[in-house]
């Protein structure tokens, strides 16, 4: 979508860090913007602070809505649709982490996990599309992950979530490209949010070792990534020049890469000996 001026996008997960940034990102385009979150506080302060960035005659508004709930999103994002005068895009962001040895997360881990970052966007995506279909030109992105195309140490329960939405935007490419829905899936690296600094309390040591070798990227940073890959119509936004290649050696050799993870984990080990 070369042409965001006055077009309606719907972000889930845009109540802070990367989310909110690319909400940022796109009504600098002058898009108007309805961005919805599960916590109403932090939604209320993220529609402020983005209130900041939207041009005359756009908007910003904020939905409180629990992707997880499949009523809910459907009735949020059909009233947005029939209020706002359909939608464009549809940018699933929504996301938790629960890092961990596969022995010690729970089964009520994984399904958490999955209920949110996989099924919530099935769910939302299942009820826009509907509406973006109306349109000649409309989007869906989903936000996966390095962990989308590797699963590496301490991420059982969320490196499955993000293949499988990779997968799932395969499977939507291929059946919509003729029908005018660009696909997108963008692949951050670490990004230095609040939901970040969570994870990292619980992360094990092996899997800090691992992503500490990355370094952390800026929100801001990769939402110009997203949106100037966005904009090019591109399908695979990779957004950061260590998860490029990585994306690149895998898929040339997979063996090698898991060498140099299972080093690493080895060195990380080693201190503990």
């Amino acid at each position: 979508m070369k042409d965001l001026d006055g077009k309606n996008i719907v972000i889930t997960g845009g109540s802070y860090g990367l989310g909110l940034e690319i909400a940022r990102a796109f009504l600098k385009e002058g898009a108007n913007v309805f961005t919805i979150a599960r916590n109403k506080e932090k939604l209320d302060v993220a529609v402020e602070d983005l209130g900041r960035d939207v041009r005359r005659g756009r908007r910003v508004e904020g939905y409180p809505c629990d992707v997880t709930d499949r009523e809910g999103i459907t009735a949020t994002i059909d009233t947005i649709a029939a209020e706002k005068g359909g939608i464009d895009a549809l940018i699933n962001n929504a996301g938790i982490v629960i890092p961990g040895y596969f022995e010690k997360v729970t089964v009520d881990d994984f399904e958490t996990v999955l209920r949110t970052n996989y099924l919530g966007a099935v769910y939302s995506i299942k009820a826009a599309l509907p509406h973006l279909l109306e349109h000649p030109e409309s989007a869906v992105t989903v936000t996966s992950s390095v962990l989308g195309y590797k699963g590496i140490f301490g991420y059982g329960t969320y490196s499955p979530t993000k293949f499988a939405l990779i997968g799932l935007a395969e499977v939507m490419r291929a059946e919509l490209k003729d029908r005018g829905v660009q696909v997108t899936v963008l692949c951050p690296p670490d990004t230095d949010t609040p939901g970040l600094a969570e994870e990292r309390k619980t992360r094990p040591r092996e899997t800090e070792a691992i992503a500490g070798t990355g370094g952390l990227a800026d929100p801001a940073d990769v939402a110009a990534k997203f949106m100037k890959g966005f904009k090019k119509g591109k399908f695979m936004v990779i957004a950061g020049l260590a998860i490029n290649a990585l994306y690149r050696i895998n898929g040339i050799s997979p063996r090698f890469a898991d060498y140099v993870f299972d080093s690493m984990v080895k060195k990380e080990r080693s201190k503990r000996a």
